[in-house]
Formats: C-alpha cells, sequence, structure tokens
C-alpha cells in the first residue's frame, strides 16, 4: 500500500470513528437528560449528527414503563429532528434552535392494583421549584435551551387491567400538527408539556381518575412563553393581553 493511500485509509477511518463517537456522545447525553426528568427509562434507537448543517436526528425514542407494568412502551416517538448550536454544546449547554417532535402514541395504563404508569412521569415538587429558579436572571444560562418546539402527536390510548382479565382499551385520536411552543428551559418542563397537551386532548381525567395538574404545572413556564410571542416585532405584549395574563398571577 503506497503512502498516499495509507493517508486516505487512515483518514476514513478516523472520520467514521469520529463520526460513530459524536453520535453516540449525543445519544447517550440526550437519553440521560430524558431518563432522569422522566423518572423511567428512555431509550434512542439511532443518532444521526451532522455537524456541518448543525442538525441532529433522532430515531424511535422510546419512553419505557416502570417496572411493576407488564407492557414495556409508555411513548413512542419515531423521528425528533433538532437544529442545534454547536458552540453551546462545547460550553456545557444543549441549546437547540429547533425541535421538530413527531410523537405517534402515549400509551396509558393502569395496572391490576389501579396504579397508573404516567404517575411515574409527574415533576416532583424540588424539580418545579428548580425549573422555576433557572428563569431568574441571577442564575447561569438552562443547561438545556430549545427556542421552538413543533410537537405533532397522532394518538393516547389506555389500557385498564384493572378489571381483571383482558385489559379494556380506549384510543383518543389526538391529530395535534406542529403546534409550536417556544423557550423550554429544562427537561421537566419539555416532559411536562408534552404529557399535559397530549393527555389534556382525552377524557382520562374522568376515566382513569388521572390527575393532570402536576403536568400543566410542570409546562406552565413554556405556555406562558407561548403567549408572549403574540408581542413579537412590537417590542412588547400588546396591553389586552397584558391584561388578561395578569389574571393568572
Amino acid at each position: 500500500m503506497n503512502k498516499v493511500l495509507r493517508i486516505v485509509v487512515i483518514l476514513v477511518v478516523i472520520f467514521f470513528g469520529l463520526t460513530f463517537v459524536k453520535n453516540s456522545v449525543f445519544g447517550s447525553i440526550l437519553s440521560g437528560a430524558l431518563s432522569k426528568a422522566a423518572h423511567v427509562p428512555v431509550h434512542i434507537g439511532n443518532t444521526q449528527v451532522s455537524l456541518l448543517s448543525t442538525a441532529i436526528t433522532l430515531k424511535n425514542l422510546k419512553i419505557h414503563n416502570p417496572r411493576s407494568f407488564q407492557d414495556k412502551i409508555l411513548l413512542d416517538a419515531p423521528l425528533v429532528s433538532i437544529d442545534f448550536d454547536p458552540p453551546a454544546f462545547f460550553k456545557g449547554q444543549l441549546h437547540f434552535q429547533e425541535v421538530r417532535l413527531n410523537l405517534k402514541e402515549i400509551v396509558v395504563v393502569k395496572n391490576k392494583n389501579g396504579q397508573l404508569n404516567v404517575d411515574a412521569m409527574k415533576p416532583r415538587k424540588e424539580e418545579t421549584q428548580k425549573a422555576r429558579e433557572v428563569k431568574k436572571p441571577a442564575k447561569r444560562a438552562p443547561k438545556l435551551l430549545i427556542d421552538k418546539l413543533y410537537l405533532t402527536v397522532g394518538r393516547v390510548v389506555y389500557k385498564d387491567y384493572s378489571l381483571g382479565g383482558e385489559p379494556m382499551i380506549r384510543s383518543f385520536d389526538i391529530n395535534m400538527r406542529d403546534r409550536l411552543y417556544t423557550y423550554i428551559d429544562n427537561p421537566t418542563s419539555l416532559i411536562s408539556l408534552i404529557m399535559s397537551e397530549a393527555l389534556t386532548r382525552t377524557t382520562l381525567s374522568r376515566l382513569a381518575n388521572l390527575d393532570i395538574g402536576s403536568f400543566k404545572e410542570g409546562s406552565s413556564g413554556v405556555l406562558d412563553g407561548g403567549l408572549e410571542m403574540l408581542g413579537e416585532g412590537t417590542g412588547e405584549i400588546p396591553s389586552k393581553v397584558k391584561d388578561i395574563l395578569s389574571l393568572f398571577k
């Protein structure tokens, strides 16, 4: 093998080696952050990172159920597309300018003991408090920041094993497509937002006695941020919108 060919082979090996490491590192960071926020394992089937186009593609992202539930998957997202900020990553921050999350299905399960799988994902009080503190100007920049999230949700399925025998199954077609949310600054808010927006479009609060309040509280900052977009381009929120917002303070 001549010298030039040897150099080319070495460069190719290095390139593919760095690509594998790069994809593996991003996948591990994201799955770890989401697992911690969701309180249950989050697995990403495939991670592809392109530094040249600043794009990350996640395929087959799945949130797993707690061990006490016989169904394996709680949430199935076949595709997540991300436009990220590379310099921020090297400063220890995940800054995503745009995220498009294609969520195929959420499966809510009540086991034979009457426990709901989604209760494990509810934000804890200290997480909600910490998320609020991140927004204060005196605090340092958040480790996760999503400027724009476009959320697509297909359906929510409910399985009730508490009655014995085969589970009672109900399906709710959500059909929400590319709904926009802004300024998500921590993983807990992201998980809460997804669950809140999907579950409030079902009758599970009555059918399964599901309390969605914790998810709504955990995502309240994101929803407020979305309302602030109404004033974008004018320099401030219109006075009528300010009056409406003041009712909720």
